[in-house]
């Protein structure tokens, strides 16, 4: 018997503060070590410093704490 997993994926966009690139490597320990974040990313070059996340969970306001706990503004982007 053949079992299918399927893991639904979730994109999260928020507006930042992060602005440098050793921020985002200081981050990025942080988002490292969150087992259900599948990748991120920081667009530096975005007047919004964008942190772009895709992760099993849909729940914008776990990782607006993560962010803000590390010293940094977090503001999610809808449509």
């Amino acid at each position: 018997m053949e079992e299918n997993y399927t893991t639904e994926a979730f994109v999260l966009v928020f507006k930042t503060n992060i602005n440098h690139k050793k921020d985002v490597k200081l981050l990025g320990q942080i988002l490292d070590a969150q087992s259900d974040i599948i990748s991120w990313n920081v667009d530096l070059s975005d007047i919004d410093n964008v942190l772009r996340i895709e992760s099993t969970f849909s729940d914008c306001s776990r990782i607006q704490e993560l962010v803000t706990r590390a010293g940094y503004h977090c503001e999610e982007l809808t449509d």
